[in-house]
């Protein structure tokens, strides 16, 4: 079954379940009311009828059907919005298939994680490789994307693990919809994971005095209440207990207020979390890596699901300081609040440990399931790449640019290897020398995340990505466009030096300087890079260094875009050719256009 064909059939059956689940709420609804109408009449026929006990009864009775209506109904209610969720995921997928989704989250605050790289490829920012390929539902996980996207892995044997997770997670749809359909039940402020993780990590008092102390005041207040009860005391007699009760709990106000103030913002989202963590629990994998970060979930003294659920509790409780009254009334009696502290405090003791393994777990899953996404969506145009350890290779057969529409993508068939070697491109504009580059290091990119690459086959060598393509000058370091440039190639030519399994990506080098100028620096660059002994592709336009060619014959290789102008109109194939480009274009674009006059008819009259 095809992706399209999937998604289409997992809607109608979606469709279907939503309307009788909306049904079936329908009816419930009917019932809680009902069954609340059968307690207010009981209880009215009580106060009426002389307060006749059995109606009392009744009343008391018809509250126990109503509760459990009122949370059937509203478990009911959190199912309505998982199906709604998946139609709507499902719907998006629809038209990431047709290459739809510039609506979607740019990623663009993530620029900073490596500035070059990102905006050389366009890793984020509106129509990027970020907004293709996210499917994370938690603040988490987009990070995690963007840091895998921004820092690849390099490690083989990671490369490869996660190469069969990746694979194995795209056989399982119905539980990546599911997982990122929970994600997106309840939204996040974005400052939860930092709120609990400054808990987990503000140190606590040894206060196991106070603790003990609490304890023995609520019994001998339980007790007080007794014999008041049975008139051994006087009930005025419960206020001394009471009052020291009042002043134990008003000197631990202060840390107790600070603990809630970290978690209050946060309790619901550990609904969400709970729910993700079950559902990574309770699947079936195969994959190490998967099974590895299934098991970071279980260890410990109990599963990460059931810890976070055993802490909304907890926060629950302490939610009652918000009432006024009622936490006046029991910190009086029983020191409600001493109790939850250390009930947190132990909570905190036995599961700090690991807080930041189950968050790492899950972005990573997230993370893993935004590439099996991908690879579901495109297994047609797909291969999964073969790493290379015994020499430094980069090899690709038909490979395309992912975010092209296939009706639109061209795919061309390249092979650099060893060190030094140096790919020149020389082409006319637009012809597609930009596109091949972004081509070439956004699959790089892929293929060192362990997914698969657009390609019919794909070997690479993992290794570090330097690129010199959209320069900015900077007004407020007062830097002009070519000395930020000559800054960035100095940053290449440090790097390489002390990193050989290098990847450079120059396109259109030194462009603020003249022709001559221009020329010199940039055959003097490529020559310093194969003295450095890096692997190198450069874009130009400058015919000349095509000649480095013959100077250093099997390590320096020429290929081109060439454009054909036929019926007086430019006609781009996008394939590339070996050798140097013999057709340029500016000149007869800016006739075309009217901005110059064809000097060649001027000539000739």
């Amino acid at each position: 079954m095809s992706p399209f064909d999937y998604y289409q059939h997992k809607i109608a059956l979606l469709e279907r379940e939503l309307t009788a689940l909306k049904r079936k709420s329908k009816q419930f609804s009917w019932m809680r009311l009902l069954s609340f109408l059968a307690f207010a009449g009981f209880l009215i026929l009580f106060f009426s009828t002389g307060r006749y006990s059995l109606f009392l009864v009744l009343s008391l009775l018809s509250l126990a059907p109503f509760t459990m209506l009122v949370n059937r109904h509203a478990k009911l209610e959190a199912e309505i919005r998982i199906v709604i969720f998946k139609l709507q995921i499902l719907k998006e997928e629809l038209l990431f298939l047709d290459h739809d989704y510039i609506h979607r989250d740019t990623g663009q605050s993530y620029t900073p994680i490596n500035s070059f790289l990102a905006n050389d490829f366009d890793l984020f920012g509106k129509g990027s490789l970020f907004q293709y390929l996210n499917r994370c539902s938690t603040r988490i996980g987009r990070m995690r994307l963007a840091e895998n996207l921004c820092n690849p892995e390099k490690e083989t044997a990671v490369i490869r693990a996660k190469q069969k997770a990746i694979d194995e997670l795209r056989g399982k749809p119905d539980f990546m919809h599911d997982l990122q359909a929970n994600g997106k039940a309840i939204p996040e402020n974005g400052h939860e994971i930092a709120s609990l993780q400054a808990w987990i990590d503000a140190a606590d008092e040894n206060s196991t005095r106070i603790r003990t102390l609490s304890l023995i005041l609520a019994c001998i207040n339980i007790v007080w209440i007794i014999l008041a009860a049975v008139q051994l005391l006087t009930w005025t007699s419960i206020l001394w207990p009471v009052m020291v009760s009042l002043v134990v709990v008003g000197r631990q106000n202060k840390k107790i207020a600070k603990a809630h103030s970290h978690l209050r913002d946060v309790s619901d989202i550990f609904v969400k979390y709970t729910a993700l963590f079950q559902l990574i629990e309770e699947e079936h994998f195969t994959a190490a890596h998967l099974q590895k970060l299934q098991q970071q979930l279980l260890q410990g003294e109990m599963k990460a699901s059931i810890a976070l659920k055993s802490l909304f509790r907890i926060l629950s409780i302490l939610e009652i300081r918000d009432n006024l009254l009622i936490s006046f009334i029991l910190n009086a009696l029983f020191l409600l609040d001493i109790q939850t502290y250390h009930r947190l405090l132990s909570w905190k003791n036995r599961h700090k440990k690991s807080i930041r393994i189950w968050f790492s777990s899950l972005s990573e899953m997230e993370v893993l399931i935004s590439f099996a996404t991908f690879a579901f969506n495109n297994s047609e145009t797909t291969a999964y790449p073969t790493i290379r350890e015994d020499s430094f290779v980069i090899e690709a057969i038909e490979m395309g640019h992912p975010l092209l529409h296939p009706k639109v993508r061209v795919n061309n068939t390249f092979r650099i290897t060893n060190t030094p070697s140096v790919l020149i491109i020389t082409g006319a504009n637009m012809a597609g020398k930009s596109t091949f580059l972004r081509t070439v290091a956004v699959n790089l990119l892929l293929a060192m995340n362990g997914a698969p690459v657009i390609a019919q086959q794909f070997e690479f060598t993992p290794c570090d990505i330097l690129s010199s393509i959209k320069i900015q000058d900077s007004l407020s370091n007062n830097e002009s466009y070519f000395y930020a440039e000559l800054l960035r190639l100095k940053e290449i030519l440090e790097h390489v030096a002390s990193h050989p399994h290098t990847l450079v990506i120059l396109d259109e080098i030194l462009r603020g300087t003249n022709t001559k100028d221009k020329q010199t620096g940039s055959l003097g660059l490529l020559e310093k890079l194969i003295s450095l002994h890096a692997m190198v592709i450069i874009a130009t336009h400058d015919l000349s260094i095509g000649e480095l060619e013959t100077k250093y014959s099997g390590v320096v290789n020429n290929s081109c875009f060439e454009v054909e102008l036929t019926n007086d109109q430019l006609f781009f194939d996008y394939k590339l050719k070996k050798g140097i480009s013999k057709k340029l274009n500016a000149s007869f674009l800016m006739q075309k256009m009217g901005i110059i006059t064809d000097y060649e008819e001027k000539k000739k009259s």
